[in-house]
């Protein structure tokens, strides 16, 4: 619902809408590459909690501006910067809290639970969409066509700030970042072994006494018995040139093997991405203001947590 909150908020034409659309994505990818080499050095939790305390100032300033500048800055800085420190780092956080034998489990399941989110998502977007456009309705007696947007790209609006279908989808957004943040000063700073069988209270998400969590150099002091009982340290975040790190990282075979499985997918993600800007739109000047655009975007995710856990079970042998 982004390039709806440009147009009918702000005015935004749709070439203005789509062209924001696609800058924020791509300085996702660009944010992306720069602070890739930070995460190495600050580590999975700060990061989280950088992140996520961001994003949250962020989508308050989204919610209650007014201005145009604040938000392009939103938009094309601060947003951007909070996203490559959000989803990119939980990855990372799965891959060195689990080993090799529940690993592929648990990305599935984290796809599985983002894919509930976007789920819930979208009847609550309908939802929102309904409530807050029969109430405009009654209060003004007519509702403005959807497909009617505000044609001059040089027009700055500086309206009063008034509640929309689009400003309560963004609040929702707010109180759900507002229990991330939380949740983001749980994670401890920690590495599993990937080759060593991770202990029922450690994989359930129990808490760690002391003994438990050890640090790297202890671990190198240990005998090689004592080696195979330890399957959680302390992690230690790389320390380093940050210009070094990312070119230690380019050089790597499995880098370059996974860039290429991206470059691959790209047209895949661009109509996606397509889609998710002008769809919306779409449906709204066919088929009316109040139709279940949520919905049909709900059915993708519908299918993918139906057919991930299967394709999981039955890959879970391929290397």
């Amino acid at each position: 619902v982004f390039t709806l909150f440009l147009s009918e908020d702000f005015g935004m034409s749709d070439i203005e809408a789509g062209t924001i659309y696609g800058a924020w994505g791509a300085l996702i990818t660009i944010f992306g590459l720069f602070t890739g080499t930070i995460i190495d050095k600050l580590g999975v939790a700060k990061c989280l909690r950088i992140g996520f305390i961001l994003s949250f100032i962020t989508r308050v300033m989204l919610f209650t501006c007014t201005s145009k500048h604040v938000l392009l800055f939103c938009t094309l800085v601060s947003l951007p910067l909070a996203n490559c420190l959000g989803i990119p780092v939980l990855t990372i956080g799965l891959r060195r809290y689990t080993n090799n034998e529940n690993r592929g489990f648990a990305f599935g399941l984290f796809y599985v639970v983002m894919n509930v989110g976007a789920l819930i998502a979208g009847p609550l977007v309908d939802v929102l969409t309904r409530y807050y456009n029969n109430n405009v309705d009654s209060e003004e007696g007519s509702a403005s066509d959807a497909g009617e947007y505000e044609e001059d790209a040089t027009t700055t609006i500086d309206a009063a700030w008034t509640m929309t279908s689009n400003r309560g989808i963004i609040l929702s957004g707010v109180i759900a970042n507002f229990v991330a943040v939380f949740v983001a000063f749980t994670v401890r700073e920690i590495k599993v072994d990937s080759n060593a069988h991770v202990p029922s209270a450690i994989a359930s998400g129990a808490d760690l006494d002391d003994d438990s969590i050890v640090d790297d150099d202890s671990l190198m002091a240990d005998s090689p018995k004592s080696k195979t009982n330890k399957t959680v340290s302390t992690f230690q975040p790389i320390q380093g040139d940050t210009l070094k790190i990312l070119s230690e990282t380019i050089k790597t075979p499995n880098f370059r093997r996974f860039l290429l499985v991206v470059l691959l997918t790209l047209n895949v993600r661009m109509i996606f991405r397509h889609l998710d800007g002008t769809l919306p739109k779409y449906m709204i000047r066919e088929f009316g203001e109040n139709t279940p655009k949520g919905a049909v975007y709900s059915i993708n995710p519908a299918l993918i947590i139906i057919m991930v856990p299967i394709i999981t079970a039955a890959t879970s042998s391929v290397d």
